[in-house]
């Protein structure tokens, strides 16, 4: 580790490539990506020389992980994609990992197929929440959840091992994550990270949940783990990373001043930022409060691009003391 001009540089990180921008076929009630409809005018991709030239910066590092992301990465071009991986695949001597976040409507058997050649290094991060009381993911043309079900089915028949769910939890379906954890159990997937749904407008947000209510979720889930004894079946994040001993957890509770710069955010050749993609402009500090507080290693203060609701630190306190709890029950 070293130290330029002030700032810290790692030989390890994380690189969002966004190549087709926040280009969707999907129509959800909410987005984090400014998602620009299909409808409107095609955006001009970037070409798989100007992400190679982007890439060969970070080819001698330690340890990189690669995730194509959106909009909805799938809607690249194929030979471009491939032109990527296969770059990747002869240049990257070090630890690498690839991953795909994708709204999984539009896996084929083409797709797959180029997975499968690459497929020791590639995950797939599938978005897919419970359908609750109302479910936020939605298209406009198709009937998306059968077809994302569909999809998973085929998926599971490839060389792919690392498959896994991303669901966001909101005020419609905090309270069926339980049946919905049963039901990818079925489906054959073995990881889950659940997200608790992102906003500004605390209490002012009708899909809004208080940390309080995400932290609550996540106790009921680890009560109902623990009694169905469906914990070897699945791993959920955060739950898996809370009750181990690792200390690279995940941001949101990683204590680490300089955490959204282990984050590089590509575009374009014109267009990338140095730090994660939530913050819209400049990389924020830790509040000094939560840098005096004694659970700060354990808590990390969150994610810096977001507000803390006022039951915030109350119920982290609270659940580090139902994990502290579980972990002495079951030694």
């Amino acid at each position: 580790m070293k130290r330029i001009r002030g700032e810290i540089y790692l030989n390890y990180v994380t690189i969002m490539l966004k190549i087709v921008g926040d280009l969707c076929n999907m129509s959800c009630y909410y987005c984090y990506e400014e998602r620009k409809d299909m409808s409107s005018e095609r955006e001009v991709f970037c070409s798989s020389r100007d992400v190679i030239e982007f890439l060969n910066g970070y080819k001698d590092y330690l340890s990189v992980f690669i995730v194509f992301h959106g909009g909805e990465p799938l809607l690249a071009d194929k030979k471009v994609i491939c032109e990527i991986l296969e770059f990747l695949d002869k240049n990257f001597i070090n630890n690498y990992n690839i991953q795909f976040q994708t709204n999984g409507t539009l896996l084929d058997h083409e797709w797959i197929n180029i997975f499968n050649k690459y497929s020791s290094k590639i995950s797939l991060s599938i978005s897919l929440d419970p359908i609750g009381d109302f479910d936020l993911r939605r298209s406009n043309s198709f009937k998306y959840r059968e077809r994302v079900i569909e999809n998973l089915k085929l998926i599971n028949k490839s060389k792919i091992k690392n498959i896994g769910i991303i669901s966001v939890a909101h005020k419609y379906n905090i309270n069926y994550f339980e049946a919905f954890t049963n039901e990818l159990i079925t489906l054959g997937i073995k990881n889950l990270t659940i997200n608790k749904y992102r906003t500004q407008n605390l209490y002012n947000d009708k899909y809004y949940i208080s940390e309080e209510e995400y932290n609550n979720m996540l106790k009921k889930l680890i009560v109902h783990l623990i009694k169905e004894k469906i914990y070897r079946n699945i791993n959920i994040q955060p739950i898996i990373s809370l009750l181990s001993n690792n200390p690279n957890r995940l941001c949101t509770y990683l204590a680490d001043t300089y955490k959204c710069k282990y984050f590089k955010v590509f575009y374009n050749k014109n267009n990338y930022r140095d730090y994660c993609n939530h913050l819209k402009d400049e990389v924020r500090s830790v509040d000094l409060k939560c840098l005096k507080c004694d659970i700060y290693n354990w808590c990390g203060s969150g994610c810096l691009a977001e507000k803390k609701d006022r039951t915030f630190c109350t119920s982290r306190r609270n659940l580090k003391l139902f994990l502290e709890e579980i972990k002495n029950e079951n030694r």
